[in-house]
Parts: C-alpha cells; sequence; structure tokens
C-alpha cells in the first residue's frame, strides 16, 4: 500500500513537472521577453501597444 502511494506521487510530481515545463516552452514562444519582464508597481504593460492590461 506504502508503495502504491510512493509511485502515486511521483507519477503526480512528474505530471505537474512536465505540464510545467510544456507552459513554459508555450509561453516564452508566445511572448517576447521584453512583453514578459514589463510591469510598473504590479501592473503588465503591452509592450507593443503601450497600454496597461485591463483592470477588473
Amino acid at each position: 500500500m506504502i508503495l502504491a502511494m510512493n509511485l502515486c506521487a511521483w507519477a503526480a510530481a512528474a505530471v505537474l513537472a512536465l505540464w510545467m515545463l510544456w507552459d513554459m516552452l508555450k509561453t516564452n514562444r508566445a511572448y517576447s521577453e521584453a512583453y514578459l519582464t514589463s510591469s510598473a508597481e504590479g501592473e503588465i504593460i503591452d509592450a507593443e501597444v503601450g497600454e496597461t492590461a485591463a483592470r477588473r
């Protein structure tokens, strides 16, 4: 029983790691480094049009 729980925990960790890697690669391809690092006091700034992101 403990072995099965251990294997499930490792499998869940591997799935989460692969998901985070896939999301990182997808994000890096979709947005430039300048866009991802552009922020002013917590507000994301659209580097292409110079407008702040929509506020909710």
